[in-house]
């Protein structure tokens, strides 16, 4: 990820250090409260300005201070900024009639604290600070008439903020070596560069040179030109090419090779800048591809991925800033992969739902993955993670494991809420056939020979043909059937009784050969006792008594697999049903209609 970042630093327009480190104000950041003192260094007053574009400002730590005399508004804001003041008082390069004047402000801000903040109180509520599509921020400032100068705004405080920056890196150490990240040699490099807060000290063990701090340039050598070019790059990345999918934070930082298209990613860069902004929640699975869409497609035709991106997947928590996931080739090419899939899944009627007579096309985001990772927050965040890396990265995963966890959020729907068991289903098959289309999981089996002799001429045996990537085996096609037989015994006695005692019989459970048999059987005696025999006594139950009699002794899938395909019949079978009798219908129109075109124009050449 450094080695991105400092490349994609080289597209950026080049600027001044305290430029690079600049972190500015972005919106909601957009209404500024000047503290301002007059020349003698007495209070002035607030003065408010609805302006963020020319604020020099560098964040720092949660319990800390930032690396210039101007703070986000929040709790603890007039302390920081008071420290921040006094922290400038150690540049050596001030003048004397500024050291001067810095003293005597601070002075002043702590004797009148209380009323200096009743003030700032007063025009942030006149600023219409509301803490959403609105904040603020505070500045110490110098008051000459009429005329505002921001203390940050002193070439002093630039180049201090700098000097900030640059010396805590030299508590790892500090020597003349080979820079780690450009690889330049006889330069001086440091041992603390911790940017991001991913990199630290606080644990020796990790040290190399006898587990000393000072020598953990040995570990991680930065030279400054680096340090400078990562922190403007990460600036970037964190405000505007930070987003969240699925709950999971991260990072789309875009770099090439190729030499025509780095001159025209740096020549987007400076001109549309404005353009490379993410929103906050941003799906890579689903939404608008939004970058190179406005590049690829019109700067960068022809080159395609030639521009790759690197994506990191993050968490913050307080100052601690982790990657937990990295894909380091992300190319548009496998974007539009997952996109074209996407579509596919959205297009199959079997999955859509129908809801007022309006159908609802299943949509493949990264939130349906996130629902069907698992039950419990770390694994299932883990287990989420590891799918998107392999899923971005044209990788497959273990399909036990992956079917295994689609099998294991279906049972606990159907134990908790037995109601969303449908449409679940329908999200977890639409899934795993995304997954197929997409390449992230592989074919459990080969196609079995003896499915020609089990799938039957019906609306299920035709569907479990159209399907045979995944019913391939003779016991997938019985657990399916014996699915559809279910939906229909609970539909009966929803019509019968207006409840479905029997379905507390597979709902909510594992199923195996033997659960199969013994539903089987006790579903044809439900529709007996009920009168309803008729429902199936063509068509599910010849065809299901004929599968078991081909299949014989054999039986070699999983129970996560039986219990999957199971699942789909008895959520699906409904749809399935409809569906084909209405492609019977029209197919049965339309060859009538073929038929008697054809005997009218016979009967027209006859006639001639």
């Amino acid at each position: 990820m450094y080695e991105r970042l400092q490349e994609f630093s080289q597209f950026l327009p080049e600027r001044p250090a305290w430029q690079r480190l600049n972190e500015g104000m972005h919106p909601p950041y957009d209404r500024g409260m000047a503290l301002c003192f007059d020349e003698q260094g007495e209070w002035a007053g607030v003065a408010t300005i609805c302006d963020d574009r020319t604020v020099v400002y560098r964040s720092g730590p949660p319990n800390g201070t930032d690396f210039t005399p101007c703070c986000k508004l929040a709790g603890n804001t007039a302390k920081r900024l008071c420290l921040a003041t006094k922290k400038l008082l150690k540049n050596a390069k001030l003048a004397i009639e500024q050291r001067t004047w810095l003293q005597r402000t601070i002075a002043v801000f702590q004797e009148s604290l209380d009323a200096i903040w009743d003030e700032v109180e007063t025009a942030l509520k006149q600023l219409g600070i509301n803490g959403l599509e609105h904040r603020g921020y505070v500045f110490w400032c110098l008051k000459t008439g009429s005329r505002l100068e921001a203390v940050y705004d002193w070439p002093e405080a630039k180049d201090f903020l700098v000097e900030q920056f640059l010396s805590p890196f030299s508590k790892g150490g500090k020597r003349s070596g080979t820079c780690i990240i450009c690889g330049h040699v006889n330069v001086t490099v440091y041992g603390n560069f911790s940017v991001m807060a991913c990199y630290n000290l606080d644990k020796p063990g990790s040290i190399a040179g006898g587990f000393r701090a000072e020598q953990a340039h040995r570990n991680l050598p930065v030279c400054e030109t680096c340090a400078l070019a990562l922190a403007e790059a990460f600036n970037f990345a964190d405000s505007r090419l930070k987003s969240n999918m699925g709950g999971q934070s991260y990072l789309l930082v875009p770099y090439a090779h190729h030499p025509g298209v780095r001159a025209q990613l740096k020549f987007c860069l400076k001109h549309y800048l404005d353009q490379f902004m993410l929103d906050k929640m941003h799906d890579l699975l689903a939404d608008p591809w939004p970058l190179p869409n406005k590049f690829i497609d019109c700067e960068f035709a022809g080159c395609s991925d030639q521009l790759s991106f690197n994506l990191v997947f993050f968490k913050e928590e307080q100052a601690a800033w982790r990657i937990q996931a990295e894909v380091p080739h992300l190319l548009p090419s496998r974007i539009q992969e997952l996109h074209a899939a996407g579509r596919q899944i959205a297009q199959a009627m079997d999955l859509a739902a129908e809801r007022d007579e309006i159908l609802q096309p299943l949509r493949i985001t990264t939130q349906t993955f996130r629902n069907m990772a698992g039950t419990t927050g770390k694994a299932s965040a883990n287990t989420l993670r590891t799918w998107l890396v392999a899923l971005f990265d044209r990788r497959a995963i273990d399909p036990h494991h992956f079917i295994r966890c689609l099998v294991d959020k279906l049972i606990a729907i159907g134990k908790a809420h037995p109601e969303y068991l449908n449409n679940s289903t329908r999200h977890a098959w639409g899934l795993y056939r995304y997954a197929r289309l997409t390449g992230l999981i592989q074919n459990i089996f080969t196609l079995d020979p003896r499915m020609s002799k089990i799938n039957p001429d019906s609306p299920y045996g035709r569907y479990l043909t159209t399907h045979h990537d995944f019913f391939s085996k003779p016991e997938l096609s019985i657990a399916f059937l014996t699915g559809c037989y279910a939906s229909i015994v609970a539909s009966v006695q929803r019509q019968m009784r207006n409840t479905t005692p029997f379905t507390k019989k597979f709902l909510g459970r594992q199923l195996n050969r033997e659960h199969l048999a013994q539903l089987y059987r006790e579903c044809h005696g439900k529709l007996a006792q009920y009168g309803k025999l008729a429902f199936v006594i063509q068509t599910l139950d010849p065809d299901l008594a004929h599968a078991w009699v081909q299949l014989g002794d054999e039986w070699t899938v999983t129970d996560d697999t039986a219990t999957f395909a199971f699942m789909i019949g008895y959520s699906l079978s409904y749809r399935i049903y409809h569906l084909d009798t209405h492609r019977t219908k029209s197919a049965e129109m339309a060859e009538r209609v073929e038929t008697t075109e054809s005997v009218e124009i016979a009967e027209t050449i006859d006639s001639e």
